[in-house]
């Protein structure tokens, strides 16, 4: 069985050393790190999401924004 875990860069040495002290565990680190995607990025990669996006930039810009309050859960 393979189990992948992500963590983050300030924590990385410390689990390293946590489960290689472990005799049944063999940690080894990923060789290579995906690059986080930006929100807008991912939004623009859709050709549906970017139009609603440009199209809500665009009522913002011209003034037709609207402005609401949180609902508290």
């Amino acid at each position: 069985m393979k189990i992948t875990l992500e963590i983050p860069d300030n924590k990385a040495a410390f689990m390293m050393e946590l489960l290689q002290s472990l005799p049944f565990v063999k940690a080894t680190p990923a060789r290579t790190k995906a690059k986080p995607q930006d929100e807008t990025e991912y939004l623009l990669s859709n050709p549906a999401n970017a139009k609603a996006l440009k199209d809500a930039i665009e009522r913002l810009e011209s003034g037709k924004g609207v402005q609401h309050d949180l609902i508290d859960a």
